[in-house]
């Protein structure tokens, strides 16, 4: 007890950035300068902080696994070294290499990729030399790199991480996906690779939330919504019910107005998994979406409040039947 009371509390002015949020401090100061209509000196900060930030971050994997496959020679690792920065390391091939061969991650990138070698030529021409290029050029260089990265952060880093610093990493990354969606090149970039996918689902495409793009696609039989553009992981379906419905189900009942969700009369679920929300093909809102089947309803029934398509009148098949059934 004695000494738990005389270690120091760490101020919010000191120096605090353990692998995983330098990393993702470095990607959030490129997005950042690469948000909205980035110029001249942004686009260097842009670049030589997204190649600091990638190899952080890939050697931050390998720390997670074992960190003596952070050193070139990994049979001298010593953990006093270590944590002085007294060795070195392994560059953005090798750390490849090691996820690849050793720690094994899903999706792995190629070691010889030619994105990566890419940026690192320019960051590398910015740092010893001096660069000029456009605009378009230098994020046509990023975007690819980005494009690897993100799904690589999601799916290999933070799900793996359980130091002390992982509800501020998760915290850093959900301030990082709003300037994904201000990054033009990577949006423009994006979209188009999602062409096909979005003009298809249109009807079902939701705006998400995070990065403000309608790239939120309800497919039905979901386990999880994520955005195709940002990677926010908007929860199962009770969590999207949540998150897009607007007021509560309470105040609905106590003090009138419609509810946040309703149930759906063609899928029987007997949920409520029907969302009045924004969708690409109709951007005012006012699209009935169900997240349960992955399609849209004409409106509600007049009888039972369910979300329903209508053949005859406007009240679902049962309530159609139960009236007909009377007679």
């Amino acid at each position: 007890m004695a000494n738990e009371a005389q270690q120091p509390e760490r101020d919010r002015r000191d120096m605090h950035f353990p692998v995983i949020l330098n990393g993702l401090d470095y990607l959030h100061s490129s997005l950042t300068a690469l948000a909205d209509k980035p110029q001249g000196r942004d686009l260097k900060y842009a670049v030589l902080h997204l190649q600091l930030g990638t190899e952080t971050l890939l050697k931050a994997r390998l720390e997670l696994h074992d960190p003596a496959l952070v050193w070139t020679n990994s049979q001298s690792f010593n953990e006093a070294k270590h944590a002085l920065g007294d060795f070195t390391s392994v560059g953005v091939r090798g750390a490849l290499e090691r996820l690849r061969e050793d720690v094994k991650v899903k999706n792995p990138i190629a070691p010889d990729d030619t994105d990566l070698k890419a940026l690192g030529a320019l960051r590398n021409r910015l740092t010893h030399y001096g660069a000029s290029d456009t605009a378009v050029a230098v994020e046509a260089r990023m975007v690819p790199v980005l494009k690897k990265l993100l799904p690589f952060i999601d799916d290999e880093l933070l799900p793996h991480d359980d130091s002390d610093d992982a509800t501020e990493a998760f915290e850093l990354m959900e301030k990082i996906r709003p300037l994904i969606g201000r990054s033009g090149g990577f949006v423009q970039h994006r979209l188009e690779e999602l062409a096909s996918d979005l003009k298809e689902l249109a009807d079902t495409t939701l705006r998400c939330v995070s990065c403000g793009h309608f790239t939120l696609i309800v497919e039905g039989g979901q386990d999880r919504f994520v955005c195709r553009l940002c990677g926010k992981d908007h929860g199962d379906v009770g969590g999207m019910v949540e998150l897009y419905g607007v007021g509560s189900f309470y105040e609905a009942r106590t003090q009138g107005g419609e509810d946040p969700a309703h149930e759906c009369a063609e899928c029987s679920s007997g949920d409520a998994t029907v969302l009045p929300v924004e969708t690409a093909s109709s951007p005012e809102g006012g699209n009935l979406v169900c997240l349960f089947g992955g399609h849209i309803l004409e409106g509600l029934c007049e009888q039972c409040r369910r979300a329903a398509n209508f053949d005859l009148a406007d009240m679902c098949s049962d309530c159609i039947g139960n009236r007909y059934a009377k007679f």
